[in-house]
């Protein structure tokens, strides 16, 4: 293919603007370093749209590649750990905490003085913050 446009990858996906931005998306991937799926030595838009024409990617691009990105942001690049394997290690974690314990996070983050006994919360009136009620109507104009 000499020249490659919207209208050779309009024989793959229907919609112009699907098109366009699955396009996008690949040529930015293509300029941040993806490899390419064709040989060619065009600039990462020119790539991406011959890629589309030659059906090597479609629009289940955009979830795999979003997928990858968590991922890669998550567990990062060489950590080699997977999301299985995370979830594995919080789930023995919790396993191995007895009934009625909470984490040391946890525990520090709800100070006796941030709690209110049953009594404070039904007697309001008792405990003075500091502030008075303003009890004064609104004057109207």
């Amino acid at each position: 293919m000499a020249r490659i446009t919207i209208e050779d990858c309009l024989k793959e996906i229907d919609n112009a603007f699907d098109i366009c931005a699955l396009a996008g998306k690949r040529a930015k991937d293509l300029a941040s370093g993806a490899e390419a799926l064709v040989d060619s030595k065009d600039k990462p838009t020119v790539k991406a749209l011959r890629e589309i024409a030659d059906q090597k990617i479609n629009m289940d691009y955009f979830d795999i590649s979003n997928k990858e990105k968590i991922e890669s942001q998550l567990f990062g690049d060489t950590s080699g750990i997977s999301e299985e394997e995370v979830i594995e290690e919080l789930s023995n974690q919790l396993d191995e905490l007895p009934d009625g314990e909470t984490s040391p996070e946890k525990a520090e983050a709800v100070s006796p003085e941030d709690s209110q006994s049953p009594d404070d919360i039904n007697n309001p009136e008792e405990k003075s913050d500091g502030f008075e009620e303003n009890t004064d109507k609104p004057k109207s104009e």
